[in-house]
């Protein structure tokens, strides 16, 4: 039921958006979003290669009852902008800009509480509605969610530096093009 509600809002939120949309300002483009837990000690995130047993190869590893920052990282502007994660409207709260190539940063907290465990051999999805047109757009990414205690499940793979999410207008719509984890190479890798 609980699910269910989510959806729900995320439909709700969309209606909003989509009466809203400016054709003319739609233009192709990209956001990364940057992803680690709240608690200090916390380990990153990570993911894993997949191959093609799922709907993308890369499938990232969350822990449920987790606080996580979400950080995006865009060259628009999103001020005063809410951000939809897995059905909750969330506040974004502007960053310090990057001089490198001029990118504001955005930041909001989620929890995944009250998010099941995915069970062996399947896939869950981290739904996210980015608000990079007045429109929006929704990006599906593949994960796997783990209980508490099951930790070192979580952090076996490769580390995650940022997702980079490219997007394209085609027939006055955006469209996810691409959705690619890139590596921290900062970060200790464990086996895969």
């Amino acid at each position: 039921k609980q699910w269910y509600q989510r959806r729900v809002r995320v439909f709700q939120t969309f209606q909003h958006y989509f009466k809203q949309i400016n054709l003319s300002e739609m233009e192709d483009g990209t956001v990364q979003l940057e992803i680690v837990p709240q608690d200090e000690e916390g380990q990153g995130v990570f993911f894993k290669e997949d191959g093609g047993r799922f709907d993308t190869s890369q499938t990232l590893k969350l822990m449920i009852d987790t606080k996580y920052t979400l950080r995006v990282y865009s060259k628009k502007d999103f001020s005063g902008s809410d951000i939809l994660i897995n059905g909750d409207i969330l506040q974004m709260i502007p960053g310090e800009r990057q001089e490198e190539g001029r990118q504001q940063v955005y930041s909001v907290v989620f929890n995944t509480s009250g998010i099941e465990k995915t069970k062996r051999a399947d896939r869950s999805v981290l739904a996210v509605q980015i608000p990079t047109l007045p429109s929006g757009i929704l990006v599906a990414i593949q994960c796997k969610y783990y209980r508490v205690g099951r930790e070192d499940k979580a952090i076996w793979g490769v580390p995650l530096r940022r997702v980079n999410i490219q997007y394209k207008v085609v027939a006055d719509v955006a469209v996810v093009d691409s959705v690619i984890f890139t590596r921290d190479n900062l970060k200790k890798n464990k086996n895969i």
